[in-house]
């Protein structure tokens, strides 16, 4: 166990993650010392964060991971697909996970159109815009579980977020560290356009490195406009301003618009950032808009609502809490 410790170690896994997020509460290292804990280990390890179980247990082999042929990585100019391949891996072990312990939940069928979707959540929402926590309990009702991995190796590059289809169901993982609902609900609608417009089949991953709202590929256009209208009815709002504005005068704008067009003040200031490049102004205005909010815990509030733990075996949901850093 020691040598594997240390080739992971040399890979970017640390004991302290190896210990506290992938091999079990009870695991004790002395299991290690008969050829079936040490395999045992091994599988942990393996399920967790996607290794091939061969190129564990043989000390001579090189470490490889099992699915990397059925990923397709967005390009990012600060990220390669190397960059974040061991982080891409571990949200890979979590999705997996998610998917068994919502197996039997409705399965997933279709995401409807944007303005669809829209106009259905307008209907139920208690706010007069949409928001993120109504996207979370649409995607995981239409059988899209919806996560956030805050736990990764240390030093480890993260990529935006990522779909994945285990077996037939789409899993979205957020990486983004955004604390805002806003930011992180453009990235949900983005992932769910990607998943309505077909762009990813069963066993695929799609990997955003960074979303880019001004790309000019095909699928990160129609995934950014199903966006756009989801959270806003239209593709884009263009929003600008003919004076300079600071933080404070943003974010009064930003609410009277909202209110007007029924589009959540936060998306309205993000939309200017992107719009005008004035991203200083529009992320003090996000910061005075959503000071007290956090969308990790509407992540996690919508997991925990729709996972049920005395369904989901000891070790799944423990890798699960552990990844996501819940508690039920």
């Amino acid at each position: 166990m020691k040598a594997l410790r240390k080739r992971l170690s040399e890979a970017g896994v640390k004991r302290k993650f190896l210990d506290e997020a992938v091999l079990p509460s009870w695991w004790d290292e002395s299991h290690a010392l008969e050829p079936g804990g040490f395999r045992e280990a091994a599988a942990y390890i393996a399920a967790h964060l996607g290794y091939s179980l061969k190129s564990l247990t043989d000390p001579n082999a090189e470490l490889s991971f099992s699915h990397v042929g059925n990923v397709k990585f967005k390009k990012a100019k600060d990220k390669s697909p190397d960059d974040v391949c061991l982080a891409t891996q571990v949200a890979l072990g979590l999705a997996r996970s998610v998917a068994k312990a919502y197996a039997e939940q409705p399965a997933f069928t279709e995401i409807p159109p944007a303005q669809e979707w829209r106009d259905k959540l307008l209907q139920k929402s208690d706010k007069p815009w949409v928001c993120l926590r109504h996207i979370l309990q649409f995607a995981w009702v239409a059988g899209v579980p919806v996560v956030r991995l805050t736990n990764l190796p240390a030093g480890a590059k993260k990529p935006d977020a990522l779909t994945t289809m285990v077996g037939g169901r789409p899993v979205i993982v957020i990486l983004s560290g955004w604390k805002s609902p806003s930011w992180i609900a453009f990235i949900v609608a983005h992932e769910l356009g990607h998943i309505h417009h077909g762009h990813l089949k069963p066993g695929q991953t799609l990997v955003d490195g960074k979303i880019d709202s001004r790309s000019d590929e095909k699928d990160e256009i129609e995934a950014n406009n199903f966006a756009g209208v989801l959270l806003t009815g239209h593709p884009d709002l263009g929003l600008h301003s003919s004076s300079k504005l600071g933080p404070p005068q943003l974010a009064r704008q930003a609410k009277e618009f909202g209110k007007k067009y029924r589009v959540a003040p936060g998306v309205a200031a993000l939309n200017y950032g992107f719009n005008t490049g004035a991203w200083p102004v529009a992320i003090g205005a996000l910061t005075i808009l959503e000071k007290a909010d956090d969308a990790g815990e509407d992540l996690n509030k919508a997991m925990l609502a729709h996972l049920n733990e005395e369904e989901t075996s000891e070790e799944s949901w423990e890798w699960i809490s552990r990844t996501t850093a819940t508690k039920a």
